[in-house]
């Protein structure tokens, strides 16, 4: 929006500058004066106009200078008559035949600064005279800059501005004024960029070059500062001075060749070099001596930046090499107008070429940023479609894995469970079938091997069951059974279940506990010649261990005990499923005569 209001200005401004100018051709005639009289800290002189004035015309501190002309009436204008300056340094008031009407800004002349723009006065008739007048200047001048004053053109009011006032005031105030603004908000944006981004210093070198060059212009259209004066103008040259410097930095930052030893030297040589221009109040040929380095890096960059911009073919290396070598070229004609008569009223091109520099150098790096931002707009776009692509296959895989896996894990179980039938009341049943054939067993032993088949069956069903707590639910199916099977029985049976907290087991798992139980428990019905069974299952939370033990009040175990094949099948499901088996002597407190069995299982689940 800034940037299109600026060129609708400009182009209007010049529309202006047109229709005035040849407005102008059907107006009176002007009448330019070049000589006057000037009067400072010596004896009157003539002088001729423009004039600069030397150090001897005025005290180092400051004091006024009067420069006095004259000019004849025939007749006396029917209007106002207009009187243009191009350049009045430092500042300056106006009479005519001894009246004073007007003043380059409001407020005492040593301490407002009219030398970066022209002024056009407007005479009244009253104080106007046939014949000859006389027109006076009091220019304030001091050490800091060049004092004088330039030619005088009087006529038509509106002549004056069309021809001369207009377009110069455009020129000088406004486009500065435009292209440093402009060139200081994208230098703010660049900043921002370059604080984000750490890495890329281009932005920051630029954004501190843009900020500095506009603390540099602002003298040209501020006139009066809010410091002393002095400060001020030191404050001006200090920021022209390390803009430039800053620039080559910029310029090597975005070739990505500055490194950090060379930037340090040279924003040391900076800061030393404007506290010296302070201290010594601007001595002129201190300044030349410091800036003669600066002057050598701006012929020496642009075929550095030539050379470099060959090897990578780069279309912002190329624009940045076309920019540097306007400045050079800028630089080398205002170099040769500052030798010449044109000096002190002539328009430099380097400030235009500096802003305008900076402000193309601000458009390219915010292209360049709006370009890598659509990239990676467009980046995301195709890596969001990819990745919802990538998703929509990996759950397919996903869901086909999951399928075979499920399916694998129902194979596995159904060939675990044939295998616990085979080996279990399977192999059994064969055994059996082959010594009835074979009139080997009687019809008790047959009876027992069957009821051992069918508790085998059993829990197998067990563990085909699923519920919140699987081993609990087990223990208690088996319970049941086993009591209604040993209902007639003598031998008693005492149960501790402690095991709700127990987490889930696989059935695998379950299965192997309860035979394991089982196989003790027909051991002490077979063998112990017990009257009373202890069964005591218990969970440690803490120590995640599940505890099995089964006591009873029999004959024991001898001191040569041999392991039979129950024990050592026993001795093996212990070890599947990571526990600790052992067999042992209960020592009953109940009974006296015999010692008893005690098998107990440790398992950490």
């Amino acid at each position: 929006m800034v940037f299109d209001r600026f060129v609708l200005c400009s182009f209007l401004a010049l529309g202006l500058l047109f229709s005035g100018w040849a407005k102008a051709q059907s107006q009176e005639s002007t009448t330019e004066i070049k000589q006057a009289v000037m009067k400072g800290q010596g004896p009157e002189k003539l002088v001729n106009l423009p004039h600069m004035m030397a150090a001897t015309d005025f005290e180092p501190q400051g004091s006024l200078v009067r420069y006095t002309l004259r000019f004849d009436l025939a007749a006396l204008p029917e209007e106002a008559l207009g009187i243009y300056v191009a350049k009045m340094s430092l500042s300056g008031n106006v009479s005519v035949n001894g009246q004073f009407f007007g003043v380059c800004e409001l407020g005492q002349l040593k301490e407002v600064r009219c030398l970066h723009r022209p002024y056009l006065f407007k005479v009244p008739v009253s104080l106007l005279k046939t014949g000859a007048n006389e027109l006076q200047f009091e220019i304030y001048a001091n050490a800091r800059q060049s004092n004088g004053l330039s030619s005088v053109v009087i006529g038509n009011v509106e002549t004056l501005d069309s021809r001369f006032y207009l377009w110069r005031y455009w020129l000088q105030v406004d486009l500065m004024a435009g292209l440093s603004w402009l060139s200081g908000l994208l230098g703010v944006m660049a900043l921002a960029v370059g604080i984000v981004l750490r890495k890329d210093t281009v932005h920051l070198w630029f954004g501190l070059t843009s900020l500095v060059n506009a603390v540099a212009t602002v003298s040209v259209f501020m006139s009066r500062s809010m410091v002393d004066s002095d400060v001020f103008s030191w404050i001006i040259f200090a920021s022209r001075f390390a803009s430039g410097h800053l620039l080559i930095l910029m310029f090597l930052s975005l070739f990505e060749k500055l490194k950090p030893r060379l930037y340090g030297g040279v924003l040391a040589y900076t800061v030393i070099s404007v506290v010296l221009i302070g201290l010594s109040d601007n001595n002129r040929l201190l300044v030349t001596v410091l800036y003669l380095p600066l002057l050598v890096a701006v012929l020496l960059m642009p075929a550095l930046m030539l050379y470099w911009t060959w090897q990578t073919r780069q279309v912002s290396h190329i624009f940045a090499t076309v920019m540097m070598g306007l400045i050079t070229v800028a630089s080398s004609l205002d170099w040769l107008r500052f030798t010449g008569e044109s000096a002190f009223t002539g328009l430099y091109f380097i400030p235009y070429a500096y802003s305008g520099t900076l402000f193309m150098f601000g458009g390219m790096l915010l292209f360049l940023l709006a370009t890598a931002l659509i990239r990676s707009q467009n980046q995301s776009v195709e890596l969001e479609v990819r990745v919802q692509e990538r998703t929509a296959e990996l759950e397919a895989v996903h869901d086909r894995l999951l399928h075979s896996e499920i399916e694998r894990t129902k194979t596995q179980e159904r060939q675990h469970m044939l295998q616990d039938m085979h080996d279990g009341f399977g192999s059994q049943l064969v055994i059996a079938k082959m010594m009835v054939e074979q009139n080997q067993m009687s019809q008790s032993g047959l009876g027992r091997l069957l009821e051992e088949s069918i508790a085998d069956l059993y829990l197998l069903v067990d563990t085909l069951g699923i519920s919140e707590n699987y081993l609990p639910s087990a223990l208690v199916d088996f319970r049941y059974r086993t009591q209604q099977r040993l209902k007639s029985s003598s031998v008693q049976l005492h149960w501790n279940l402690q095991v709700d907290d127990a987490p889930e087991l696989s059935p695998k798992v379950v299965l192997q506990i309860l035979r394991l139980l089982q196989e003790a428990l027909n051991n002490a019905l077979k063998h112990a010649k017990a009257t009373n069974i202890y069964l005591d299952f218990t969970y440690d939370e803490v120590v995640k261990q599940l505890t099995v033990s089964v006591a009873d009040d029999g004959v024991g175990i001898g001191e040569n005990m041999v392991l039979g094949r129950g024990q050592t099948n026993m001795m093996a499901r212990a070890r599947t499923m990571g526990g600790k088996l052992s067999v042992s002597n209960s020592n009953l407190t109940f009974s006296n005569t015999q010692p008893g069995t005690l098998l107990k299982l440790v398992v950490p689940l």
